[in-house]
């Protein structure tokens, strides 16, 4: 028959329906609300025969080992999180550390540079109080065209520093310079086998001449002027000085006699001379490039607790 009334007839019956529907809905839900609020009154009463005590007995039972499980399932993980978190924590402290020891050891070594440079420039100072020195800095050792063993220092020409100007450092002689640029120089050492330095004994002023061996350690020979003149061991060596002060100023220490050997045939010795200045640990130094204020008085060498 709904088929013969045609779409707009199917329309109308469809609506008469809907409240119907509506109203059994609404009903299903006012039940369900007062079915909440009486298990709510009956488990808040808390008494010993509630009829919820089942329900939360069987829910217990249910999730409990659940949770227990999800619980301790869960806990080797944290433990690892907190694990990691802790070891990074660790090694950024560790870095820190090494970083600030790294720091104050290089400023320890730093101090010690910077006193033991200090300490040298005074000692410089007492050697050759008379003369006008420029400070420079060794900055590199080797050989130089035919000599052997020289140094190369930061001091040059725009320095005042020029070739046949004596250099020392506060133990007594170095060298004399051979070569200089507009900022370095070249230092030719007496230990060289092409250096001959004059030298006056401290104790007779017997004069004679040191010639380097061309050895690391910088051992000189001397030989003296008068063949009749014996230089004994412990005796020590100064420079007795060059015309104009070129190459070598006087009255700069030059070294200790170790042994003393008879020339064979002739008259006269040889003495082994080990220099104050080690060619080895060479650092700062000081160039001649004044004359003195007035000529030394005496050949007086420093204290060199040796």
């Amino acid at each position: 028959m709904l088929k013969d009334l045609g779409t707009p007839a199917r329309g109308l019956v469809r609506a008469a329906g809907l409240p119907r529907e509506i109203r059994r809905r609404r009903t299903v839900l006012v039940l369900v609300i007062l079915a909440s609020l009486t298990l709510i009154v009956l488990d808040a009463r808390r008494s010993a025969g509630s009829p919820v005590d089942p329900l939360r007995h069987a829910a217990a039972a249910v999730f409990g080992p659940l949770e227990s499980g999800a619980t301790s399932a869960r806990q080797p993980v944290d433990n690892l999180r907190d694990r990691f978190a802790e070891v990074d924590t660790l090694k950024a402290e560790n870095e820190k550390l090494q970083a600030e020891n790294e720091k104050l050891t290089e400023e320890l070594r730093t101090t010690d540079y910077t006193r033991n440079r200090a300490a040298e420039l005074d000692r410089l100072l007492k050697v050759a109080p008379k003369f006008t020195v420029t400070p420079a800095r060794v900055i590199g050792i080797g050989s130089a065209q035919s000599f052997n063993h020289t140094v190369t220092i930061d001091a040059g020409t725009a320095d005042g520093v020029r070739p046949d100007m004596t250099v020392l450092n506060g133990d007594g002689l170095v060298g004399r310079v051979v070569r200089a640029t507009d900022a370095t120089a070249t230092v030719l050492l007496i230990g060289d086998r092409n250096s001959t330095v004059g030298g006056r004994l401290n104790s007779t002023l017997a004069l004679g001449f040191l010639s380097g061996r061309g050895e690391t350690s910088g051992t000189m020979d001397y030989k003296l002027v008068d063949l009749r003149a014996r230089p004994k061991v412990g005796d020590r060596i100064v420079t007795w000085g060059s015309k104009g002060n070129a190459p070598y100023v006087p009255g700069v220490p030059i070294g200790t006699v170790t042994t003393v050997t008879p020339n064979q045939g002739t008259l006269g010795s040889t003495a082994t001379v080990k220099p104050f200045v080690d060619p080895t640990r060479i650092d700062t130094v000081g160039v001649v490039t004044g004359p003195p204020a007035r000529p030394p008085r005496g050949t007086m060498t420093p204290e060199q607790g040796r």
